[in-house]
């Protein structure tokens, strides 16, 4: 092979183009490969994942996987057992010198051993304790000083630090943390029991003794006053009011970068005015779920926070078009999520998002559930917003073939594309091929669709004409042709990565086999498609061979043998879901078994097909398998 021959330096340059998942594939190759799969450089994305029910295994693979120089390691939910712990200590022996990041989300270890792993970790940039109760419980974590300083000395480096969950998080701990922790950038406290009224715990306003048994905001807002370089912060989760807001973001010195406050339900529009007068340099808010947010926040969002790229806006119900022709003012915004704001129309949108003028640098958009978004504001995106890699469009059901011809066409840099619950869409949306005069239209001004009632119409009856003949897409192919309108189909969109039709119920074989063609896709979603055959599925996994998460959900034509062809036609299957697949039966079980030697989630709920020894059997032999759901099969 000519490739072998390669300097490894030329091999190394050329993976750097590569996904994770292709790199793995390609270092198996030959021995120069694999070798040039070792650069340091290429490992920077990779992630290790440690379990404790695989201790023994993992045990013995360590000290290989420290050639690799690995930067990023995940132990989330190790116990106190000795096997665990070895592996615990063992990982941070050999891994410690180039680890960069540590997660140890939820796992019961004890304050000892906290203090000898983290010792080792000397170039840590990002710890993650979320949700590590038992290591906070008795309230003497770092109590001695002598750990105090070892760690201080070890985490000099650490700029993240992830706190959030945490139920037994006081005072006197959380100082200890961060004081080993003295130079933290961004900090979490998530979901955290902070207690805001501070009096309760603090008679004394010139108090500074902390707090045993409790986090209080006082001792959190001392903490703030001696941290001039934090940039980020979340407090998601949390009891926090407008009057803290106010408290936090007029420290002296402090300038965010990004502030989340996901499910803050005390927060309201007075708060927000409070960030936007005092943080205008803010570049990403997340404010999702936060209730009691009106069209005043969006206002002064965009009136008062100009340098901002990311703003986030799920299920703040009470925006409306006021709101969304404000965000014009946003020209540098990058991601945008106002999912889930029902009141939102394609109007509003195409005012604030779609204005020739201002050069447009959006890359992201959710629109998720926004039922009143149309077709004029996607057609008017695909021309404004031409460098989108990611446009969520699921449940916008008045969206229609004319949409994802525009997609198809014009938004080339697309990998994230979303339409599950997109009811009107077919095949010949998929195929680019268009009829002319006979679209389905709706009233983009009043939000109604001309063929109800609610339409304002004198026609009261109309003489009904001769049942003409539905062209078949041979005919529509043919007429696009002679009118010299090149049809674009979604296969267009090279790049693809991500693909959801779920619900999409007009989608037939006839245009799924055709044009979902994807090089590298990794996850493709299609439940609940009806007219979805075995063989359209067998077709499908042939051409698109990288999936990694595959999703056919109650595609009730799923038999043995498409299931035979899916487990050995995609190496990389990590997912599968094939909830309500009631043709499947016990051989679809041992096809899995023996082929998907990288499955880590399966569903098979209400496969009636199924028998539990068969299931519970995949369960036991698989070495890979993280997660079964498994309700309602066999019988019952």
């Amino acid at each position: 092979m000519a490739a072998a021959r390669l300097p490894v330096e030329v091999v190394s340059h050329i993976m750097g183009f590569l996904s994770v998942s292709d790199r793995k594939d390609a270092a198996l190759v030959c021995r120069s490969w694999y070798e040039a799969s070792l650069d340091p450089i290429l490992q920077r994305d990779i992630i290790i994942h440690f379990y404790a029910s695989s201790a023994e295994q993992t045990t013995r693979a360590i000290p290989s996987l420290s050639r690799r120089r690995l930067p990023h390691l995940v132990l989330n939910n190790f116990d106190l057992s000795l096997d665990a712990k070895a592996v615990l200590l063992k990982s941070c022996e050999h891994l410690s010198a180039n680890l960069r990041s540590l997660s140890l989300k939820g796992s019961n270890i004890t304050e000892r051993t906290f203090v000898e792993l983290l010792s080792k970790c000397t170039n840590l940039v990002t710890l993650d304790l979320s949700c590590c109760n038992s290591l906070f419980m008795s309230g003497t974590l770092l109590e001695k000083n002598s750990d105090m300083q070892l760690l201080k000395a070890s985490l000099t480096n650490v700029l993240d630090v992830n706190l959030a969950s945490i139920r037994y998080m006081s005072d006197a701990t959380f100082n200890r943390i961060m004081t080993v922790c003295e130079n933290v950038e961004k900090l979490s406290l998530a979901g955290s029991q902070m207690a805001f009224s501070s009096n309760i715990y603090y008679p004394d306003r010139s108090s500074r003794i902390a707090s045993s048994s409790v986090l209080t905001f006082k001792n959190f807002l001392d903490f703030m006053i001696t941290q001039p370089c934090l940039t980020s912060l979340n407090l998601s989760k949390t009891q926090i009011e407008d009057e803290h807001l106010e408290e936090l973001v007029v420290v002296s010195g402090l300038k965010l970068q990004e502030l989340i406050l996901i499910g803050c339900r005390n927060v309201s529009d007075e708060g927000i005015a409070y960030i936007c007068k005092h943080q205008p340099q803010l570049k990403s808010l997340d404010i999702r779920e936060c209730p009691d947010l009106t069209n005043s926040t969006v206002l002064t969002v965009s009136a008062g926070l100009s340098q901002l790229r990311n703003l986030y806006l799920n299920k703040c119900k009470q925006i409306t078009d006021k709101a969304a022709m404000s965000l014009s003012r946003l020209n540098q915004l990058e991601v945008l999520d106002m999912s889930e704001c029902f009141q939102v129309t394609s109007a509003g949108l195409v005012r604030g998002l779609c204005k020739e003028e201002v050069t447009a640098v959006l890359t992201h958009l959710n629109l998720n559930c926004c039922s009143l978004v149309g077709d004029s504001f996607v057609e008017k995106a695909c021309e404004c917003l031409p460098l989108l890699t990611h446009l969520d469009l699921g449940s916008c059901f008045k969206i229609s073939d004319n949409s994802v011809h525009s997609i198809s066409s014009s938004l080339k840099y697309l990998r994230f594309l979303r339409l599950a619950w997109c009811k009107e869409v077919t095949d010949l949306g998929l195929l680019g091929l268009l009829t002319e005069g006979n679209q389905h239209k709706h009233d983009e001004a009043d939000g109604e669709c001309r063929c109800t009632r609610k339409y304002a119409s004198t026609v009261i009856f109309k003489k009904p004409t001769i049942k003409k003949n539905e062209p078949t897409i041979d005919d529509i192919r043919k007429n696009s042709l002679n009118s010299k309108k090149v049809p674009v189909a979604i296969s267009n969109i090279v790049g693809l990565k991500y693909l959801d039709l779920t619900a999409c119920k007009k989608l037939t074989d006839t245009s799924l086999m055709q044009v979902i063609k994807f090089p590298e896709i990794r996850v493709l979603s299609l439940g609940m498609l009806p007219e979805l055959s075995p063989d359209g599925v067998a077709q499908i996994v042939r051409n698109n061979p990288s999936i990694e998460e595959l999703n056919l959900s109650q595609c009730g034509s799923l038999t043995d043998s498409t299931m035979a062809t899916i487990t050995t036609r995609l190496p990389r299957l990590q997912m599968l879901n094939v909830f309500g697949c009631d043709k499947l039966t016990d051989k679809s079980v041992n096809y899995i078994k023996d082929n998907c030697s990288r499955l880590k989630h399966l569903d098979v709920s209400f496969c009636g097909g199924l028998s539990h020894e068969a299931v519970e059997n995949l369960e036991n032999k698989s070495k890979t398998l993280q997660t079964i759901q498994k309700r309602m099969i066999g019988s019952a």
